[in-house]
């Protein structure tokens, strides 16, 4: 967009410059020596203020208040959020914390992940999440239901493998990473986990969902979950309902993976699981999907628009059974 606004107005200088010389009456005979020089600088200027525009778009965020970044509410079709603020790019969806005033996003530049906060006068720029030097490209930002804790994914530097830290973050701005007690790092795990009402955990490890169940201040060894969960196709990203009744994860079969929905049924088990259809799922790749503390909306990454980038839509199309 900057590059074409330069080239737009650069042919209009040149134009201009053309209808100058006819107008003295002198035969244009291409661009005077004089003219190079000035498009060059032309070039720099409008760069220059192009660059100060999109700071600008950021310090802006000061004047933006309310929960979500101000952004207008999505209906039943999904839209991509705060275009211009949280990156295109992006490895899991937007955390929130209960109150609406932190928001914790990993974009796909390995800065890390990155904290808004909500002031009084507006929200703050993105900043970075200070974690120790022990740990390395955090990833996948996880709230526990309470707000207070935020659990993310880091490779460590001892083993270079992956696990789940936590830190506190209820009178901190700062992140001192720990690892939860008991057996939760077990197993091989990636990308993005989930934890209900009672910190139960459940994440994927090579294809399949796993519960690590919180009992006595530390996890137990995690189980698999059933079979019309974990099929031979590979699933992954899940989202867990606060009181775990209500599953949402992505599966990949051999072209793309899409959003599922399971419930448990009376009995206590995963009942089998169905495809959200559209508009939440598209012809593109969806995953990460993630329900808002408020349970208002249903955050999702997909890759519609070109990049995995996060949508939004209200979550009443979960229980519309849009697609289903």
């Amino acid at each position: 967009m900057q590059s074409k606004c330069i080239t737009l107005l650069i042919c209009f200088a040149e134009q201009q410059n053309r209808l100058m010389e006819q107008f003295r009456g002198i035969k244009y005979a291409g661009i005077k020596p004089w003219w190079p020089y000035f498009r060059q600088g032309l070039v720099l200027f409008l760069s220059s203020f192009s660059i100060i525009l999109l700071t600008s778009q950021v310090t802006g965020l000061e004047q933006i208040s309310g929960t979500y970044l101000g952004q207008t509410p999505p209906g039943n079709s999904p839209e991509l959020f705060a275009e211009g603020i949280i990156p295109a790019d992006l490895h899991s969806v937007p955390v929130f914390s209960p109150d609406g005033k932190r928001i914790y996003y990993k974009a796909m530049d390995n800065k890390g992940i990155m904290v808004l906060r909500e002031k009084k006068n507006g929200w703050s720029n993105p900043m970075p999440l200070f974690v120790s030097d022990e740990v390395e490209n955090s990833d996948d930002p996880c709230l526990d239901p309470s707000g207070d804790k935020l659990y993310f994914t880091s490779y460590s530097k001892e083993n270079n493998r992956e696990y789940i830290y936590y830190c506190d973050q209820k009178n901190s701005t700062k992140c001192n990473p720990e690892k939860p007690g008991g057996s939760l790092n077990s197993l091989d795990l990636h990308w993005q986990f989930t934890i209900a009402e009672n910190r139960n955990i459940y994440f994927s490890s090579n294809g399949n969902l796993f519960c690590s169940v919180f009992r006595d201040g530390a996890y137990d060894e995690p189980y698999k979950l059933n079979a019309l969960i974990n099929t031979e196709y590979s699933e992954c990203t899940p989202y867990i309902s606060p009181d775990e009744n209500m599953l949402i994860f992505s599966r990949s079969n051999s072209v793309k993976p899409d959003l599922f929905v399971s419930y448990k049924g009376d009995d206590g088990n995963w009942q089998e699981p169905k495809v959200l259809g559209p508009p939440v799922n598209s012809e593109h790749h969806e995953m990460c999907p993630r329900i808002t503390p408020d349970g208002k909306y249903l955050f999702f990454i997909s890759s519609r628009g070109g990049l995995f980038s996060a949508y939004w839509v209200d979550a009443g199309v979960i229980g519309m059974g849009v697609g289903i």
